[in-house]
């Protein structure tokens, strides 16, 4: 008898460890995680929370794309680029069903084989924010291999063979039954749940940016927020200036004070903002104030090395990384706070009460002396403590702050 309640005892032991382990795994994988894959100058984000997710673009359809080698393309990269050794006729009647063998037996995407590291089958949301190689390229291996829910694009007709075959291979896949997921246009304030995280469409993709400057495609960028609970992280795409000043008038409350902003176009400058030094990215920075500025670049494909001076220049309230530098880029949020895994290093923002610049969780003569010594010169504020050092919410740290700070330690104010 002593015998089996023993072995009752370690069958309990063995299903309570069991359980154990299976809640710790439930809780660790809660929260956001925001994937920003190193794709080279292109863009790939992949966004998980509650066991629902999203891709935004893809990145390139290959390595020798990504590297820009035109000496080692192969039959898809010759097939997309219309090259003079491509020998697929897209007319024929079979073609899709070429397509579909092509993309499979020539799968060198990044993007695919990061999703297939991370155990990715099925897709919720899939978001195409423009149709330059750069960004949808990818996107066609990701729709010819994955099961998916809904997939958006920018509405807008372009005449690259990239765009013409994704929405071919997408109205396939609706015709075909593989997917019920018609492709979708997103609408300006359309929002939506991924899991417990909100996304929100802020950009107008009725607006004909055509005589922008020759730059309508970057321009009709999908732009995207997506806010879980207390941070917040606005997705791009490669919006210039025309869409940027637009997106400030019409959603500048939306875009204020973002936590995570992915900057627009890869880091270029694209023109100058005025005869200040800026790039044009300037006011789109200043409203954003972001705590932290990832930027999807590479070493290749551009004569300029990316991030530009200007644009660093304009982003100096903010931390940046780069995929260029650190790789795949993972940012995990708990809703509070955020931590960031660069190079198998992780770093922690911890976001406390406005005014609370050493993070003790309350405001007191300390703070106000930080703040005191940074527009003195004597102490550099990281750009979190900054943040949180700026109470008059101007965007700089000025004397304001730190006589605001003082007056509500002595009590002459009631709240900051």
């Amino acid at each position: 008898m002593k015998k089996i309640s023993i072995i009752f005892l370690s069958f309990l032991i063995c299903i309570s460890t069991t359980v154990l382990f299976n809640v710790q795994n439930v809780h660790a994988a809660s929260g956001l995680k925001v994937h920003y894959i190193d794709v080279g100058s292109g863009d790939a984000i992949y966004l998980e929370c509650d066991g629902v997710n999203m891709l935004i673009d893809g990145g390139y359809i290959s390595q020798s794309d990504r590297k820009e080698d035109e000496a080692s393309r192969g039959v898809l990269e010759h097939l997309v680029h219309n090259d003079s050794q491509n020998t697929v006729n897209e007319n024929d009647a079979d073609f899709i069903s070429q397509l579909r063998v092509i993309l499979k037996e020539n799968d060198n995407s990044d993007v695919t084989k990061y999703l297939d590291s991370l155990g990715v089958k099925h897709i919720n949301y899939i978001v195409s924010t423009h149709p330059h190689y750069d960004h949808i390229g990818g996107l066609l291996h990701v729709i010819n291999k994955y099961t998916y829910d809904h997939i958006y694009y920018n509405g807008h007709d372009y005449t690259t063979r990239y765009y013409r075959y994704f929405k071919m291979l997408a109205e396939d896949n609706v015709s075909s039954g593989k997917v019920r997921a018609a492709l979708q246009i997103p609408q300006q304030n359309d929002t939506f749940q991924l899991g417990s995280a909100k996304v929100t469409v802020l950009s107008d993709q009725t607006i004909d940016y055509t005589m922008a400057n020759g730059t309508a495609i970057n321009n009709g960028s999908i732009v995207l927020r997506v806010d879980y609970n207390k941070r917040s992280f606005l997705f791009t795409g490669d919006v210039q200036y025309a869409a940027q000043k637009k997106i400030i008038e019409t959603k500048g409350s939306s875009i204020s004070n973002i936590d995570v902003l992915k900057v627009p176009h890869h880091g270029h400058t694209n023109s100058v903002y005025g005869n200040t030094g800026h790039s044009e990215n300037y006011e789109l920075f200043a409203k954003v104030n972001p705590v932290i500025s990832i930027v999807q670049c590479g070493i290749r494909n551009t004569s300029v090395s990316l991030p530009t001076n200007r644009v660093l220049k304009d982003l100096s309230m903010s931390d940046v990384y780069t995929t260029k530098n650190q790789g795949n880029i993972v940012i995990e949020c708990d809703g509070t706070n955020i931590g960031i895994k660069l190079n198998n290093t992780n770093k922690q923002y911890k976001f406390t009460i406005l005014g609370d610049v050493n993070g003790n969780n309350r405001i007191d003569a300390a703070d106000y002396l930080m703040i005191k010594d940074s527009i003195m010169g004597k102490l550099k504020l990281s750009s979190l403590q900054l943040h949180h050092a700026d109470v008059n919410n101007n965007k700089r740290l000025d004397a304001a702050d730190y006589l605001k700070i003082k007056d509500f330690i002595m009590g002459k104010i009631n709240k900051l």
